[in-house]
């Protein structure tokens, strides 16, 4: 009775919903924030004098990552706890740390006070890391959009009894990225799998250059299967272990291209090319031993082997240090000029937003709230969800997180 109790008063501290009740329920039927702030429980349940975070927040969607952040920081200064916190996103190193000691390679490049590290760091290797946020590509010259390429036109759909997209509307002009965000839950993967015919549609169409797709893929034409592929969340399952980069490669070259033989190795060394892998250096090697970038763009190159039109972007850099996802984002960009994709890009990642989406499509609990022209997106007036989205994004400010709970808290007041 004293464990529970003492179980109870941890989830009330981790501001975990039902804290009475919520410590009966599987993994599977809480959140990713929820199941996250539950492992941060379990770890205070020791009373334990030191914790390490590794990477708490990676996953999570901004207005989620803001929970989750103030829940750790209260609870690790309630509990006179010192605390690790690893982590590859630095405006969350703003809000969490007193002292920043940045690694390369297992080596130590710097240490310093967070404010004197974030106002003036001294080593190349950190400004650089400073700088990546800042990614912006280069202007298009067309005055216009193209035609949509993919239409999604009302789409309703469930899991069961359970109805999960009411009435989603979207296109993706040829040629264009358009960025479907939103917080975990709100319907962004669950589009794409409609989409790809992965779950069947209970009301609505999807419709590729014009032509209706049947709700279920194994009914759609080979022909048509090639034209749309996806870039999955976790390359480390998006791919087989047991299968080396040619095999990897080969396969929707065989399936989709008929290709065999010498016409097939070519095109796998002109894939790794155009990924910026060695073909020499990487064609024979396993996913395992790839780092996790070098595994994002080999699932960039497998949907790339089949040469599509458009390609679904399902988060693809949010497990990925901002480095490495910098890399990625400009590699998508130039694939893109060169031989004119179309992306829908689901994140939940605004920085990424920002970066390289054309439009912006925002969803909340199933439905579009809003969408338009990026530059339209990101400035006021918004609705009401889409200004809570901007407001969560973290800054590279250490008071951020504190201005913001106590701003959130005078308008919760204002509200009563």
């Amino acid at each position: 009775a004293q464990a529970e109790s003492e179980a109870v008063t941890l989830y009330r501290e981790m501001r975990l919903p039902d804290p009475e009740r919520i410590g009966a329920r599987y993994p599977h039927q809480v959140s990713g924030g929820q199941l996250q702030r539950a492992m941060t429980a379990m770890s205070m349940s020791c009373h334990p004098e030191l914790l390490i975070f590794d990477e708490p927040t990676t996953a999570l969607d901004v207005t989620t990552q803001i929970e989750v952040l103030a829940a750790i920081r209260e609870v690790v200064r309630r509990h006179d706890a010192a605390a690790i916190y690893i982590t590859h996103d630095l405006a969350v190193v703003a809000q969490m740390a007193d002292r920043i000691k940045v690694l390369l390679k297992g080596k130590e490049v710097e240490e310093a006070p967070t404010r004197e590290m974030l106002a003036a760091p001294r080593e190349e290797y950190t400004r650089s890391l400073w700088a990546v946020r800042n990614f912006q590509p280069a202007p298009r010259n067309e005055p216009a959009a193209p035609e949509p390429v993919l239409h999604i036109a009302g789409v309703s759909a469930s899991y069961g009894v359970h109805p999960v997209l009411r009435d989603v509307s979207i296109s993706v002009p040829r040629g264009r990225t358009v960025a479907v965000v939103g917080e975990s839950g709100s319907g962004k993967s669950t589009t794409a799998r409609v989409v790809m015919g992965l779950l069947p549609p209970s009301a609505g169409k999807v419709v590729f250059d014009g032509q209706v797709l049947d709700p279920l893929s194994r009914n759609r034409p080979r022909a048509l299967q090639r034209r749309l592929q996806m870039i999955h969340q976790m390359a480390d399952t998006a791919l087989n272990p047991r299968h080396r980069v040619r095999e990897i490669l080969g396969r929707p070259l065989e399936f989709f291209l008929g290709l065999r033989g010498r016409q097939k190795e070519d095109r796998i060394r002109e894939l790794l090319d155009q990924i910026e892998l060695e073909p020499g250096r990487f064609i024979d090697r396993l996913p395992g031993e790839l780092s996790g970038g070098q595994k994002q763009r080999l699932c960039i190159a497998r949907a790339l082997a089949a040469e599509p039109e458009l390609i679904i972007c399902d988060e693809v850099t949010s497990a990925l240090d901002q480095l490495v996802a910098e890399g990625i984002l400009r590699l998508l960009d130039r694939l893109q000029r060169e031989m004119g994709l179309s992306y829908l890009f689901i994140t939940h990642d605004l920085a990424t937003v920002r970066s390289i989406a054309d439009e912006v499509v925002v969803m909340q609990n199933g439905a579009v709230v809003e969408q338009g022209p990026k530059a339209q997106m990101f400035q006021p007036p918004h609705h009401p969800y889409t200004e809570k989205l901007l407001s969560s994004v973290p800054e590279m400010d250490p008071d951020w997180l504190t201005r913001l709970l106590g701003q959130r808290q005078m308008q919760e007041k204002g509200a009563a």
